[in-house]
């Protein structure tokens, strides 16, 4: 099987003790991050060496990717309805 290259986002599933769980909640909502992120800067900070710097490359093209899409729905506020609604539409059809 090929290596993953580091950058690669993979999904994993974590299971925690509900007080600790509360606990990342808590603190990722007072750093104005989502419970991901938090957990993310955690475990990076706790690493220490290149996985902050790998992190915080992550939270930069997100904040890239979440200004373009915030530009195109204020250039164009009536395409953008038009397509929320489509996903309305499609999220109720999965439901």
């Amino acid at each position: 099987m090929a290596r993953r290259s580091d950058d690669e986002i993979i999904s994993t599933r974590l299971r925690m003790p509900a007080g600790l769980h509360r606990l990342l909640t808590a603190t990722a909502k007072k750093n104005n991050r989502s419970l991901n992120s938090e957990i993310l800067w955690c475990i990076a900070h706790q690493l220490g060496g290149e996985a902050p710097k790998m992190v915080e490359q992550l939270a930069v093209e997100q904040r890239r990717v979440m200004k373009k899409v915030l530009q195109a729905i204020t250039a164009n506020p009536e395409k953008a309805a038009e397509l929320i609604a489509k996903l309305d539409k499609d999220f109720q059809g999965d439901a």
